[in-house]
């Protein structure tokens, strides 16, 4: 039994190598970035549909740009002939922001556009989920830069707080 584990130990092992080797080969690179998630639940009063209608109405306060939104529990539900929990991710977009952090760095663009998501989770409870970018990654920026992206990073919590109550 040990031997069939080794073996098998050796052989994922080579198929791991000779995978990272093909990505060298390919030209990819990865920068590595701290990232952090913030939620926060959907209180019990609040309908999925009102905390939509409450994260586009605050985007919109914060002129944040609403670009497209991926109704993830259709999709699974198409895919499966069952219904699915709902999940939507919502994206959002401000311009001159993108601009000034794609000037600054082009990876960047892997942030954008700005993501929010409402979901439902097997127990039935609703959140508001977000990958948030690490403050060093900010702090990094011009200083103009900087200013704008804080901007969009706490208009995006204050999206996330109002869907979560509802507040209009």
């Amino acid at each position: 039994m040990n031997t069939i584990r080794t073996l098998f130990a050796l052989l994922l092992a080579l198929m791991l190598q000779t995978a990272v080797a093909d990505e060298s080969a390919a030209g990819i690179s990865y920068t590595d970035v701290k990232l952090q998630i913030a939620r926060i639940q959907i209180q019990d009063s609040v309908s999925f549909d009102d905390a939509v209608e409450s994260l586009k109405l605050r985007a919109n306060q914060h002129n944040l740009k609403f670009v497209g939104v991926n109704q993830l529990y259709k999709e699974i539900a198409a895919l499966t002939g069952k219904p699915a929990k709902r999940m939507e991710i919502f994206n959002f977009c401000d311009g001159l922001t993108a601009n000034k952090m794609l000037t600054a760095d082009p990876l960047m663009i892997a942030f954008m556009p700005c993501r929010i998501a409402l979901l439902e989770d097997k127990d039935g409870k609703r959140w508001v989920i977000s990958m948030m970018m690490d403050i060093k990654l900010i702090q990094a920026m011009p200083e103009d830069t900087r200013l704008s992206a804080e901007h969009v990073m706490s208009a995006m919590k204050d999206m996330m707080v109002a869907a979560s109550k509802g507040d209009l």
